[in-house]
């Protein structure tokens, strides 16, 4: 049957994809597969759209201009790569602290941890003493990350398994997002974006309570901080400029 295709079956029956993946009875080839493809989806797109057409449908966001589609992809596939290696991590952790005890106590902790972080991301673009502190969260945020992935390998690898399937419902709205454009409405190109990036966080939260065994509204709690989270970290890693601010950009519509 044609639901049983696996990129319609992440979009149609999410659960059951997430729960085979967690028994390990998925490999890695569709879940790469539909990353590398919605990636070069997007790269392609985004390459075609007349910068003006962008810059009205993200309210002023831009791509480095002069740049090409083989650009776009040379940066978003290995970046959006690491940035999905790291935001893993942090599901991952989050997942299994939310997932027992008081949720009101430990998200109120968590959610404060992530608000320290992302303050101390937009410090570090002013003086050598924010951006000496953090230099130090970055530090202690990559070692954070591989302590996560290596505390449990297995089911860190299933998360990020999952979390690259979703890259079917990115794909989905890649092709959404091309019929919005050749409609000229901006709007709509929004509209469209905007919904699947929530879809692909309802389905993540899914993953994530599937692979972890958690509790539904934990697990979407825990992946809308993983989420906020990661953005800070790219926008840390560029304040300190470690990141070019060509690159920077790219990856923000990768990400």
């Amino acid at each position: 049957m044609r639901t049983e295709f696996f990129p319609v079956k992440v979009i149609l029956k999410p659960s059951e994809v997430f729960s085979g993946i967690a028994a390990g009875e998925t490999g890695w080839g569709w879940p790469l597969g539909l990353y590398a493809l919605s990636t070069a989806c997007s790269a392609l797109l985004v390459s075609v759209l007349p910068p003006r057409f962008l810059a009205e449908a993200f309210e002023g966001a831009a791509l480095p201009q002069g740049r090409g589609a083989l650009f776009y992809l040379a940066v978003s596939l290995p970046g959006g790569f690491l940035f999905t290696l790291f935001a893993a991590a942090v599901l991952a952790r989050l997942t299994v602290y939310l997932r027992e005890g008081r949720l009101a106590l430990r998200l109120a902790l968590a959610a404060a941890g992530t608000g320290l972080f992302g303050l101390l991301a937009a410090a570090a673009h002013g003086s050598a003493a924010p951006r000496a502190a953090g230099a130090a969260a970055a530090l202690a945020a990559l070692g954070f990350a591989f302590w996560s992935a290596l505390r449990d390998k297995d089911r860190y690898a299933a998360l990020l398994k999952a979390m690259l399937a979703v890259s079917a419902l990115s794909l989905a709205g890649e092709l959404a997002g091309g019929l919005a454009a050749l409609t000229g409405s901006s709007g709509l190109y929004t509209a469209s974006a905007y919904f699947f990036s929530l879809l692909s966080l309802i389905w993540l939260a899914k993953a994530a309570a599937a692979v972890f065994s958690a509790a539904g509204p934990r697990a979407a709690n825990a992946a809308v901080l993983a989420i906020l989270a990661s953005a800070a970290f790219l926008f840390l890693l560029h304040n300190l400029r470690l990141l070019p601010p060509d690159v920077f950009q790219v990856l923000l519509f990768a990400a």
